[in-house]
């Protein structure tokens, strides 16, 4: 999203929580934008904003949206491409099934999340010469507990933007002044607030 788009989505979210922002100010507002840039950099406008439809379709609390919960609204109406459980397993069932003579082979076919979880070639070719019942047992069983926490792992990891993750470790504190003024822009038409908060960001004060 550019700064444009995200100012948009915070006009947006300010309208439907008027209550919430009727205090903030142009310092506030800055260090809104701010984050909320950094969080949405790689995101696509029009994902964010069906997010955010989404979230207020689905608000019963009556709170703003944080950025994660924005994030997670995108990611819930995104078609999941990680195969679920069983699928994962039966992946691995069938790659074990060649894995005494081809196991670097079927290792290599198995998606990437899987293959952590089953870490090598030589893991498929021990299960190959295991006891069934214990494979189909014990061994599922701790492949699917394993399985389960590298499935959170990645989806937390995909909800960070691209551009962010280098940054998270230097990120300023940001020191949130309450200004005892009237809202910037009162009484203007929402396209000029915008581009008036444009130039503040930019510090153009002319």
């Amino acid at each position: 999203m550019t700064e444009k788009e995200v100012l948009k989505l915070f006009y947006a979210v300010k309208a439907a929580y008027p209550m919430v922002y009727q205090k903030f100010g142009e310092q506030e507002t800055k260090g809104y934008i701010d984050a909320w840039c950094m969080v949405f950099a790689d995101t696509p406008a029009e994902q964010a904003f069906n997010g955010l439809k989404t979230y207020l379709a689905t608000d019963t609390k009556g709170f703003p949206p944080s950025p994660g919960q924005i994030k997670d609204c995108i990611y819930r109406m995104t078609p999941d491409a990680i195969p679920n459980e069983m699928s994962a397993w039966s992946l691995v069932v069938k790659a074990v099934r060649n894995s005494n003579y081809n196991s670097v082979g079927e290792f290599d076919k198995l998606p990437q999340i899987v293959r952590r979880v089953v870490r090598d070639p030589a893991r498929l070719r021990e299960w190959a010469n295991m006891d069934a019942e214990t494979f189909q047992t014990v061994e599922q069983s701790n492949f699917m507990r394993c399985y389960r926490a590298e499935v959170e792992n990645e989806r937390v990891v995909n909800r960070i933007p691209q551009d962010l993750r280098p940054q998270l470790e230097h990120i300023p504190d940001i020191d949130l002044m309450i200004e005892d003024k009237q809202d910037h822009g009162k009484g203007e038409t929402p396209d000029a607030e915008i581009e008036n908060m444009i130039n503040f960001l930019r510090g153009d004060n002319t």
